[in-house]
């Protein structure tokens, strides 16, 4: 009998161990477009994903900031805009090549999703800033703002509330 039940907690140990790893990640998926130095972002979408998505090694950083200008997130990504090529001689052989850097590319990277933030900021190499983006349309915690005041409710909490009837 105690192996019994030994086994069933062990089994339901198991299954929620297995359901909580199957859990998708959820990321920003920012289009992104580089021109001689600059990026500008050309869409952001919500993706989910059952593998952790890694970008590219480098040096610019996409910056996630909440409603208060906090970093919830810092990335670092590479500007993917090297390509290494061949030289083929009359006989069909390799006979060189090397590294072409584009000046104008695009591609695509991935950040952590946040409920509460408001942008992302691109900086380079060098810290200085190449642009921003207004995510606060994916944010599922959104400050009121009325007037110049800004009410400590979120958009949830608001729904959430019981209407009152007079």
């Amino acid at each position: 009998m105690n192996h019994k039940i030994l086994f069933l907690i062990f089994g339901m140990f198991f299954i929620s161990f297995a359901s909580a790893a199957e859990e998708p990640l959820i990321y920003y998926k920012l289009d992104l477009d580089y021109s001689y130095g600059n990026i500008t972002i050309n869409s952001t979408e919500i993706e989910f994903s059952s593998k952790q998505m890694e970008n590219s090694f480098g040096f610019y950083s996409a910056n996630i900031l909440d409603y208060d200008g906090e970093i919830l997130n810092v990335s670092l990504f590479d500007v993917p805009n090297e390509i290494l090529y061949d030289t083929i001689n009359e006989e069909g052989e390799i006979s060189g090549g090397g590294f072409l850097e584009l000046n104008e590319t695009q591609f695509d990277i991935f950040v952590p999703y946040y409920e509460n933030a408001k942008e992302i900021v691109i900086y380079n190499e060098n810290l200085s800033e190449l642009t921003r983006k207004d995510i606060g349309e994916f944010s599922k915690e959104k400050p009121i703002i009325i007037g110049e005041e800004i009410l400590e409710e979120t958009e949830k909490e608001i729904r959430e509330k019981p209407t009152e009837t007079i």
